[in-house]
């Protein structure tokens, strides 16, 4: 009998400790698994927002194989746009600007092209993507034959990852304004950049025609 009692006295008071706190015991779990699920839902969302803007970008780099087709021109820019305004806190915006820059230029609007590199290097911290989006605008910049603009541009690339790229782009500055001994010594710095075993057939040939002259 004491055992019963014993059992009984422990159900009366489970009883009791559950009017005072099963509800927030309740409120606990659900809000635990509630918030589980919403952590999976999230990711998921997640996943499948990345995975939209990576298919719509994978689509512009498609179109922008050949950018003399004017249809094509339209899809990126289209694109380049629709990722911008829905994937804009991703890099797949950020790297949609750079295809929408080469459509300007493919079209002689430098002005518009330089625009929007400096609009996209203004909505990031990304040291690689500004590296390339700077080169990018002094390239614009030497094809309107602004060489003091566009040397200032590149000298701003200081990530040794894009030196070879850089010192490329210096000596084809100076050969724009017939600097001929500056360009040979920026080209002999972009193929010591590159390093040995790896070929750069171009580079190779503006060396040899310098060496020649």
């Amino acid at each position: 009998m004491s055992e019963l009692k014993t059992e009984e006295e422990q159900i009366e008071a489970f009883k009791t400790w559950w009017k005072k706190n099963g509800l927030v015991l309740v409120i606990v779990v659900a809000a635990s698994v509630g918030g589980y699920f919403g952590w999976q839902a999230w990711k998921n969302n997640q996943a499948n927002y990345i995975s939209e803007a990576s298919a719509l970008y994978q689509n512009l780099v498609q179109a922008s194989a050949d950018l003399s087709d004017e249809n094509n021109q339209k899809t990126v820019t289209f694109i380049a746009k629709q990722l911008s305004d829905d994937y804009g806190d991703t890099g797949y915006a950020m790297f949609g600007q750079l295809f929408l820059a080469r459509v300007d230029a493919e079209n002689g609007n430098y002005d518009e092209a330089i625009a929007a590199l400096d609009n996209a290097i203004s909505k990031t911290s990304d040291a690689s993507f500004v590296a390339i989006a700077d080169l990018r605008v002094a390239q614009l910049l030497l094809q309107k034959e602004d060489f003091s603009a566009a040397m200032t541009r590149a000298d701003k690339v200081s990530d040794e990852e894009f030196e070879a790229q850089k010192q490329e782009l210096i000596g084809d500055i100076f050969m724009q304004q017939g600097k001929r001994d500056e360009a040979r010594l920026a080209y002999q710095k972009a193929s010591e950049a590159i390093g040995t075993g790896v070929n750069h057939p171009l580079l190779e040939i503006k060396l040899k025609d310098l060496v020649k002259g």
